[in-house]
């Protein structure tokens, strides 16, 4: 098991009591920040490797446990942490296997990592040639231009044994991942409520071998567990229950003692840090209606100050959005199903529309939303958290995919006539409306396709003539005959397509979100893909 604990002191009690991570053979945690006088036992298990915070706690610090009846060798122990640079890794021989664990931080270059990641297989392979390397890279995998990473451990005979385009984070990002020489071997994600990160959990088929017990006993790697513990919420994310062997990754803000936490990823400027006293925050117990309105402000914040010194290729820049976008998306990911019935409060609902056909308006009730220049923004808050209260957040989200996505958007925008930057500016400017681009971006951040409503057609001659009375199959069968009007969806990945879409309606100047009755709703999945560019 692999896993970025982001705080092992905060998570120590849900993993002892995890059956998951309590069934494996081997658990490797990263970004402890645990300090030496620290207890961390676990029952059953030896801790075999640890380093510790000597200073203040922070994203740092890596421990490896291994149960108590398994021999081990420990090959390599390193860390780098000057400037930017921030890496760790270690090597441990189990049987006729090493296993690497790695961390690489987000701004750390990729030269440092090769090198030490050629040094580790070096070293390793000395030992013995089945080799396996699993870690929190800090590199998406859903970049193509990232796929230098991978053709540079195929060099070393290691390939990469996830399926590309699976999310390893909440972020709908891909930085966890494994490398083995080792045929037999599979590795995936799990869901797990420590974390922002999805464990990686490892198996081979025979674990260890009889040698490694006082007494000639196998191990029985399939041990009965309830597959309900297991069901991701994300659908790409369905995890093989009986296959583990395991390791994780995750990052959380932890303060504790009142110290200040440094993040790898945290502006220079004080007046900007998303890591204020005011602003740590315990991101994963509370979700509250204040904690929304203080992320929100830092991502205005966020935005203004990338406006002035608006250049995509600033690291320091887009890694601070890059990180604001990930707890953005932890609260999202824990936020339920919204509809008519738990929206917030401050949303009201429009009570009669334009042209009423009473089957669509039996699926979903259309909002007021707030006509400021952020509407679009603030339609996507409304529909991921029931309020408006992440609309500067919606706008970051877009900034991030953009920013991530640059060579794609780049070309998007060629295709539309537009400039790509004025776009990126667009987007990350207040009161300023959005447009298909926008869209775009807020469908690839958020994960699901968005289909954008207009008024039905009130013409009985037109082809696309919908009556008000309507049936609600007859409606269905319009949209899928084509002849329902000229409603837009947006697909930012193709594998989302099938995903629920998030509705809207836009009137041509103004966007206000759709809330469906009930969960799972009907679907009227619009014809008309105006971008036809999906990643």
């Amino acid at each position: 098991m692999f896993h970025n604990v982001q705080s092992l002191n905060k998570h120590i009690s849900d993993i002892k009591f995890d059956k998951i991570f309590l069934s494996s053979s081997m658990i490797s945690l990263v970004e402890t920040w645990t300090k030496p006088g620290d207890s961390l036992e676990i029952e059953g298990f030896k801790i075999v490797q640890r380093r510790d915070c000597n200073d203040i706690r922070k994203p740092f610090g890596q421990i490896t446990y291994l149960r108590n009846d398994l021999n081990h060798q420990n090959i390599l122990e390193k860390y780098e942490y000057s400037g930017k640079n921030h890496i760790e890794y270690s090597s441990i021989k189990i049987d006729d296997i090493c296993i690497i664990s790695v961390y690489n931080s987000p701004n750390a270059s990729l030269d440092v990592l090769k090198r030490s990641i050629k040094e580790v297989i070096t070293v390793s392979k000395q030992f013995c040639e089945n080799i396996i390397v699993v870690g929190d890279f800090n590199i998406d995998l859903k970049i193509r231009t990232n796929y230098k990473l991978i053709e540079y451990m195929e060099s070393f005979g290691l390939t990469l044994n996830n399926k590309l385009y699976k999310s390893s984070t909440n972020a709908k990002t891909q930085i966890d991942y494994c490398f083995p020489n080792v045929n037999s071997l599979k590795s995936d994600y799990f869901e797990s409520l420590t974390s922002f990160h999805k464990p990686i959990w490892i198996r081979k088929h025979k674990v260890v071998t009889k040698s490694h017990f006082d007494e000639t006993e196998d191990i029985d790697t399939n041990i009965p567990l309830k597959i309900e513990d297991f069901i991701s919420n994300d659908q790409s994310d369905t995890m093989e229950v009986d296959e583990k062997f395991v390791f994780e990754r995750h990052e959380a803000v932890d303060k504790n003692e009142n110290e200040q936490i440094d993040l790898d990823m945290s502006f220079c400027l004080e007046d900007l840090t998303v890591n204020e006293s005011s602003d740590a925050m315990e991101i994963e117990e509370k979700s509250s209606s204040k904690n929304y309105e203080i992320i929100d402000l830092n991502s205005r914040k966020i935005l203004d100050h990338f406006l002035l010194v608006l250049d995509f290729n600033n690291t320091t820049e887009t890694n601070q959005i890059s990180s604001h976008a990930k707890i953005i998306n932890d609260l999202i990911e824990k936020s339920p199903f919204i509809t008519v019935h738990n929206k917030d409060q401050s949303v009201r609902l429009k009570s009669k529309t334009e042209y009423s056909v009473q089957a669509f308006d039996s699926v979903y009730a259309r909002t007021r939303t707030t006509a400021d220049g952020n509407c679009l923004y603030s339609s996507l808050s409304t529909l991921n958290i029931g309020s408006e209260k992440l609309t500067h957040s919606m706008r970051l989200l877009a900034v991030n995919a953009m920013i991530n996505n640059s060579d794609y958007f780049q070309k998007l925008c060629k295709v539309l006539h537009y400039s790509f930057e004025e776009q990126l500016k667009r987007t990350a400017m207040d009161t300023i409306w959005g447009g298909e681009v926008q869209i775009q971006a807020l469908s690839i951040a958020l994960s699901h396709p968005i289909y954008s409503y207009i008024q039905f057609n009130s013409d009985p001659k037109n082809r696309h003539y919908i009556s008000l009375d309507i049936s609600l199959q007859e409606l269905v069968d319009r949209f899928n005959k084509r002849t329902a009007g000229g409603h837009l969806k947006y697909i930012g990945y193709k594998f989302d397509m099938n995903k629920l879409g998030f509705c809207v309606y836009y009137n041509g100047t103004h966007y206000d979100a759709l809330l469906p009755f009930q969960d799972n709703p009907r679907q009227f999945v619009p014809h008309y893909d105006l971008i036809t560019m999906s990643l």
